[in-house]
């Protein structure tokens, strides 16, 4: 009777142990909510994709007509998403867009729920850099929407696509008085780590995954330090993106490095004479090489401790599917990250789409590791004094190794 007894309490822990393991975590797929239950979802997307994003949840609902879903969208952009998150999860969004830069914060303060149904799928589907971006440790936790580099934007009444080839010959080419050659945000380390990829130097190793590897400091990093330095006595200005919009609106500015974020702003600037190119080629260590810009994108993602993790996933995935990375496309100007769609007309034919798809080549994925926290805002600071000239020749060296330490330490 006793043992009768103890195998019928060991068998109640042992399903109770199942049960609790099915709730949430990111470990296991969550519980399902019983039929006829509203699953109430929260999502946080940008403002300019409200309406878009009204419109796709208006889609996933019709699509899923078998579970009630009550889905509210709440405006909180993707630059301060994971700030939001990690001050309470508890009251973050079910789901949620991020850039993929901040993806190892959220991951290390076991904030997100790792994508355990789509996984193999997103694999398979999207290109390699939107995967590693979604990436940490070997485990995917992103559902990729769109990728995005940086690339050239330029006045054709100004500059000639011979013109826009290399950095040398935008700033050779004379302009009127009063209109700057090249604009450039050295305030934005995003931006201005260009000059040290293109020299030569690792970000956190050589797949921006080691927290303790950074090589301004090395012969690499002293030749980009002294590219950027020379810079704005050829005719180079430092400039943040609005600002640079008003300039070519105005006709005083010839060309300008941003992303395709910016393309509808500058088209109403511009017009038909805005022009699109990959990223100039620059002189360099004595020979020209193509500048190498930083690749990544945005995604979206589940928070951990969500009621219903297998609804939020579907959403999640729902929202960066094919159909709606075309209409991102379309609606934002965002370039979708399947394979399948690199060689989709309306993307190639598309000039913007089409220099920022040729920059990827020359690209690499912005790190997500956690340390990138420490990375950008030394940087920016670094390369916005180097600039300006309040950083001497002789001082850049020990300049490097301060830098250096702080960004890995």
């Amino acid at each position: 009777m006793k043992r009768k007894i103890l195998v019928i309490l060991l068998c109640a822990v042992m399903a109770l142990s199942v049960l609790v393991g099915c709730n949430g975590g990111s470990d296991n797929n969550g519980g399902t909510p019983a039929s006829g239950d509203t699953i109430k979802l929260v999502l946080w997307g940008a403002a300019d994709d409200r309406e878009m994003l009204s419109e796709m949840v208006d889609a996933f609902k019709a699509e899923h007509r078998d579970k009630n879903y009550s889905i509210e969208i709440r405006v909180t952009g993707e630059d301060v998403a994971r700030d939001e998150a990690l001050k309470d999860i508890e009251a973050a969004a079910d789901v949620f867009a991020i850039t993929n830069d901040q993806l190892g914060a959220l991951v290390n303060a076991n904030a997100v729920y790792e994508n355990t149904v789509y996984a193999d799928e997103i694999r398979q589907t999207r290109t390699e850099g939107s995967v590693t971006a979604a990436t940490i440790d070997g485990k995917l936790y992103g559902f990729p929407s769109s990728s995005e580099s940086y690339f050239l934007f330029y006045d054709k009444s100004k500059l000639t696509e011979d013109d826009v080839k290399s950095l040398e010959s935008i700033l050779a080419k004379p302009q009127p008085s009063g209109v700057i050659k090249f604009g450039f945000d050295f305030s934005d380390a995003y931006f201005s780590s260009a000059f040290f990829m293109t020299a030569g130097c690792e970000i956190y190793g050589s797949d921006g995954q080691d927290p303790s590897t950074v090589t301004f400091n090395s012969d690499e990093g002293l030749e980009a330090s002294r590219y950027i330095a020379k810079l704005k006595g050829m005719g180079a200005a430092d400039l943040e993106g609005d600002v640079a919009g008003a300039q070519f609106k105005a006709g005083k500015l010839a060309a300008y490095v941003s992303g395709s974020w910016k393309t509808e702003a500058y088209t109403d600037a511009l017009g038909d004479d805005l022009g699109f190119a990959k990223l100039p080629t620059i002189k360099i260590a004595g020979e020209d090489r193509d500048m190498v810009s930083f690749s990544g994108g945005k995604m979206y993602v589940v928070k951990s401790t969500t009621e219903y993790p297998l609804e939020a996933m579907a959403l999640a995935n729902w929202l960066t599917n094919e159909e709606n990375q075309i209409k991102r496309f379309k609606d934002r100007n965002m370039l979708p990250n399947y394979k399948s769609l690199a060689a989709e007309d309306d993307i190639l034919s598309n000039p913007a789409a089409a220099a920022e798809t040729a920059q990827f080549a020359h690209s690499v994925p912005t790190p997500s590791i956690t340390q990138i926290s420490r990375y950008w805002d030394p940087v920016a600071a670094y390369t916005k004094d180097l600039f300006d000239g309040k950083i001497k020749d002789d001082q850049i060296r020990s300049k490097l190794d301060t830098l250096v330490s702080d960004i890995t330490a």
